[in-house]
């Protein structure tokens, strides 16, 4: 299923009542709900709505089906980190897994890479 004037991936999305991903083919915003391709954003998965507010890691592997939390550039997140999920959540499958994304943030909190209201990059110029 398309959506050829969506130019980005919404959140909360059901497809014939089952959670969906999101992900982009042939420049368009593509929904499924079958086997998830590479770099698919999971959209509600099992333990979503845990994912609120500030975790440890080995919470968010606990409680939820992501399998993996990463820091971008590649560093793996220790099960004692906190993350401030800012309760937006959106994991991507990677190599199979299903994976949240990471950076840091002030205090060595880590948040997810992408955030709630996304801000267009560059936009001023």
């Amino acid at each position: 299923m398309g959506f050829p004037d969506v130019t980005a991936a919404d959140h909360q999305i059901l497809v014939g009542g089952r959670p969906a991903f999101t992900y982009f083919e042939g420049g368009e915003v593509q929904v499924g709900t079958g086997t998830a391709p590479e770099g698919a954003r999971a959209v509600l998965f099992p333990g979503w709505e845990k994912l609120t507010g500030v975790l440890a890691v080995s919470t968010v592997l606990a409680d939820s089906a992501i399998d993996r939390v990463v820091i971008l550039g590649g560093l793996t997140a220790v099960p004692e980190m906190l993350i401030d999920t800012g309760d937006f959540v959106r994991p991507i499958w990677r190599d199979g897994v299903l994976t949240l994304v990471t950076q840091f943030a002030r205090g060595g909190v880590l948040v997810p890479f992408e955030s709630a209201s996304q801000r267009p990059c560059c936009q001023d110029h």
